[in-house]
């Protein structure tokens, strides 16, 4: 028998992977109806039956589960070779949130660069793992919960945990509301999330002895962490930050610390790439320079 169409290999072959022909379409930038008829196309040639069509979606069969597998594994081998004899194996394309690209990451490039002035380094900015697949990068950096909806094709390294805590302005330790000596006196202040979920203030509340509700009653939310910094040295609250990424404004006053407890239980960064290409040259160089600068800083990588 001949082989198959390569397009219809491959819209099968992502439709599979998301169980929908809707987000295969979007992966491979074409319509949903041109992935359908590929679809059919393949199952016409192999004449067997990929796909129970259903009133809510699409369900593989027997043959298809069985094909899934195989056509991923080689796909990525294609890919791995297709790296290996283009300029590809020079340029690395590395992808994490905004805030711990702007204030760690990115600081910390132009050490790489003279370690390895052969290779090019591209930093993105992405919030979970369909920005990382959709943005075709080589390494991705995201928080250990969000990670926990990691794709199968993906996998990780631990990276580093964080160090949670709540900051705010000099001014506000002894404001109107009365001195900010012990997490009781956190009741009544406006507290600023990091997050919508509110859960790092969640956490250390809890790790406190405090109630849910001082953590997640009120305040202001934002969409990062820079927001909510920027927001605690304006005096707007008190943030929940990670002290790793606010040495500065620790060290020149603009942000206070006053509390001793630190929560890192359900938190840090894990380092993540498609399955198999950790021992790809320029992955594991990044790799193994970025676990030395969390090493340098005195910082244990998380367990995942």
């Amino acid at each position: 028998m001949p082989l198959p169409p390569l397009n219809a290999l491959r819209a099968f072959e992502a439709a599979a992977r998301h169980e929908s022909f809707a987000r295969a379409a979007n992966e491979l930038h074409v319509t949903q109806g041109a992935v359908s008829r590929h679809v059919k196309l393949l199952e016409e040639h192999l004449g067997l039956v990929l796909f129970r069509r259903l009133p809510q979606g699409i369900e593989l069969t027997a043959p298809g589960r069985a094909l899934l597998p195989e056509l991923t594994a080689s796909f990525e081998r294609i890919a791995r070779a297709t790296r290996l004899v283009t300029d590809g194996d020079r340029e690395l394309k590395v992808a994490s949130p905004p805030t711990l690209a702007a204030r760690w990451l990115v600081r910390r490039l132009s050490r790489f660069q003279e370690l390895r002035p052969d290779m090019r380094v591209t930093l993105g900015i992405i919030c979970d793992h369909g920005d990382f697949l959709r943005g075709g990068f080589d390494l991705g950096i995201l928080d250990v919960q969000t990670d926990l909806n990691r794709p199968a094709r993906l996998e990780a390294v631990p990276l580093r945990p964080e160090a949670m805590t709540p900051v705010c302005s000099p001014a506000l330790l002894a404001g109107p509301n009365g001195p900010l000596r012990d997490p009781d006196d956190l009741a009544g202040r406006i507290l600023l999330h990091p997050y919508v979920d509110r859960q790092d203030w969640l956490r250390w509340a809890r790790a406190a002895g405090l109630p849910d509700h001082v953590a997640l009653e009120g305040g202001y939310v934002f969409e990062t962490l820079e927001m909510a910094i920027a927001a605690a040295i304006g005096g707007l609250g008190v943030a929940i930050a990670d002290l790793h990424l606010i040495r500065e404004e620790l060290r020149s006053g603009a942000l206070v610390a006053p509390f001793d407890l630190v929560s890192s239980h359900g938190t840090g960064y894990v380092l993540f790439s498609e399955k198999g290409r950790f021992d790809e040259p320029k992955i594991a160089a990044f790799r193994d320079w970025l676990l030395a600068e969390v090493a340098s800083d005195g910082i244990s990588p998380p367990s995942i």
